[in-house]
């Protein structure tokens, strides 16, 4: 099996975003650690991100490791197919995760480089939670991602075709806190200027403007991967 080459290269995204996409040569697991800023201790920032299809291609195993500790939310967002919201059509007050995931900074609509379809929020305790992003600003509109909440590592593991199957996924992370006092983290780096957006202001914005792209390994690559990790297992027994 041909090894992993992780090949760096920029794309333009709709607007003027940048995108900084690793590109598979072959199926497996790709790690992110191109986070920048160090306001609340570098826990994204100088974190990582991997991801990587399991179960024989059915799945998308997400997997936080944080660079410090973490004591606030690590939001990623996820586009995964057509339509998808922006920060300013959302506001879901019922509960931290989804504080977090419809509203970075309290008191200014953050832009995105993409348009999401999902959120999932990691916290301490290693606990996860996920939601199917909808507009509206009364407390519980966001729909939960059935099955996705856990509390035994920060690994979310999600159908791929309750994704929408996509061939790929791109995506951003911010870390924010429960009563969205912003930091200025972000994976991938998004240079976020001033420091700590903190609670912000109406009529400011808060611009990401990097996201990271992730290839779908094709069903066949998928397999394979999993018949050569089988392989080794029986090989070490």
């Amino acid at each position: 099996m041909k090894n992993v080459l992780a090949v760096l290269a920029l794309v333009a995204c709709a607007g003027a975003a940048s995108a900084q996409t690793l590109t598979l040569a072959g199926p497996g697991p790709q790690t992110f650690a191109n986070g920048g800023g160090s306001g609340f201790g570098g826990t994204l920032g100088s974190g990582s991100i991997t991801m990587e299809v399991v179960n024989g291609g059915a799945d998308l195993r997400i997997t936080f490791v944080p660079g410090n500790n973490v004591n606030d939310y690590v939001a990623i967002f996820l586009d995964t197919r057509a339509g998808g919201f922006t920060d300013a059509q959302m506001d879901d007050s019922a509960d931290g995760g989804r504080r977090v995931i419809s509203n970075l900074t309290r008191d200014s609509d953050d832009t995105f480089p993409i348009l999401p379809d999902f959120g999932f929020a990691f916290w301490s305790g290693t606990q996860t939670v996920g939601f199917e992003l909808t507009a509206g600003n009364t407390p519980g509109h966001l729909n939960y991602f059935a099955g996705s909440y856990s509390n035994a590592g920060w690994v979310q593991t999600i159908s791929l075709a309750a994704l929408g199957n996509p061939t790929q996924i791109d995506w951003f992370a911010a870390y924010t806190s429960d009563s969205n006092y912003n930091s200025d983290e972000s994976l991938p780096n998004s240079n976020i200027a001033g420091g700590n957006p903190g609670f912000g202001a109406a009529g400011s914005t808060v611009a990401y403007t990097s996201f990271n792209r992730y290839l779908i390994p094709t069903p066949g690559a998928a397999a394979l991967l999993g018949l050569g990790g089988l392989a080794l297992g029986r090989r070490r027994r």
